[in-house]
């Protein structure tokens, strides 16, 4: 019997290290109608949820960034939960290295999820993304390719610590010039159970919403999904992957299972995931 007790061990040990470990890379084609010709056939490589601290496994953070250097992205998504919350400081965290690397890669943006805002000194997270060169979005939206009259608008929603007094519509506080307001829109933000509020305000309603924050419910189940999520209880309706709304079908929505852990130390049937989008254009057309 000792020797079953024994493999079943070293199994559970192999399965709980390539649930944690072995990051899976998903693939999307996203059509976006009205993309201009300057965007269209672009790679995003979005990244979510590291939960940097000062355990973390420093390899492990090199094997994201090589995974995400070999992808060959023209930008690098970050939507949120870079860092673990509750820390001092990130003197002994690996974000200064992952940010600065990530920015070598491609051009960088990022916006804020809960456990940024909840660890060390907001202003020193500040500090080190705009000195790696990475844009941090607080409320604020970019033209891409920047300094370009045509492409896209990247909108960032920044996190805030009271969920109970959201601004309406919520994407308020983020002002658009008449320019941007014209061009196809990406919004990255961290909490994808807001999906449906993000499309009311009609000037700034995303083509595409890139978002992480639920680990794809931690722990999945066949056919039923994902158990947990932040902000969504048991069984979330958003764990992870594409969805489309409802209404628009054009709109949808992509979210990350995220690299890191939080308050659960193991996944099951769950990777880590990096994810990549090639963008597609639609011409005015053949817009039905």
């Amino acid at each position: 019997m000792a020797w079953i007790f024994l493999v079943l061990s070293i199994a559970a040990l192999v399965y709980i290290y390539i649930q944690t470990y072995m990051i899976d890379i998903s693939h999307y084609t996203i059509t976006i109608p009205k993309l201009s010709k300057t965007m269209q056939g672009k790679k995003i490589v979005h990244l979510s949820d590291l939960h940097l601290n000062p355990k973390t496994n420093k390899s492990f953070v090199e094997t994201i960034l090589d995974t995400t250097e070999k992808q060959e992205p023209d930008y690098i998504f970050l939507t949120g939960d870079l860092v673990q919350a509750g820390l001092d400081d990130f003197v002994d965290t690996p974000l200064r290295r992952f940010v600065e690397e990530c920015a070598k890669i491609a051009p960088t943006y990022a916006v804020t999820g809960n456990h940024d805002i909840m660890s060390g000194s907001f202003s020193d997270y500040q500090f080190i993304l705009e000195t790696a060169d990475v844009k941090l979005l607080i409320d604020e939206a970019v033209v891409l390719p920047e300094g370009s009259a045509e492409g896209i608008t990247l909108m960032g929603l920044t996190e805030r610590q009271d969920q109970s007094s959201l601004p309406q519509p919520i994407l308020g506080p983020i002002t658009l010039t008449k320019e941007m307001v014209d061009l196809p829109k990406i919004l990255l933000a961290h909490r994808p159970e807001y999906f449906v509020h993000y499309m009311l305000d009609k000037t700034k309603t995303p083509d595409l919403i890139l978002s992480g924050h639920t680990h794809a419910g931690q722990f999945r189940l066949p056919i039923i999904g994902g158990v947990f999520a932040p902000g969504q209880g048991l069984f979330p309706k958003y764990d992870f992957g594409l969805f489309t709304h409802e209404e628009d079908p054009s709109k949808r929505m992509i979210i990350s299972r995220g690299l890191g852990n939080s308050s659960f130390p193991v996944r099951i049937n769950n990777r880590p995931e990096v994810v990549t989008i090639t963008l597609n254009g639609l011409s005015e057309s053949t817009i039905s």
